[in-house]
C-alpha cells in the first residue's frame, strides 16, 4: 500500500479541491482528507490535501508553477 504524505492543509476542504484537480490533471493521484476541530489552531488546518511519497517532489513543483503554493511553504 502506497504511503500518503501531506503536501497542503487548509482551514476549509473547499480550498483544496482546485489544487486536488490541477494535480490530478498534470498526473498525480491525490486525495483530500478532512477532519473536525473543535477549537481552531493557526495552520493547523481541517483538511489536508495528500499525495503519494514518491510523487510529493513532482507535486510540490506543480502546486509551486500552478500558483497554489510558494517555496517557503515547504
Amino acid at each position: 500500500m502506497d504511503k500518503l504524505v501531506t503536501i497542503k492543509t487548509s482551514d476549509f476542504e473547499a480550498n483544496l479541491a482546485i489544487a486536488k484537480s490541477y494535480l490530478i490533471d498534470n498526473g498525480i493521484d491525490c486525495v483530500i482528507n478532512s477532519g473536525y476541530i473543535s477549537i481552531s489552531q493557526p495552520d493547523s488546518g481541517s483538511a489536508i490535501l495528500q499525495v503519494r511519497e514518491e510523487d510529493y517532489n513532482r507535486a510540490k513543483e506543480l502546486l509551486i508553477e500552478g500558483g497554489f503554493s510558494n517555496k517557503e511553504d515547504f
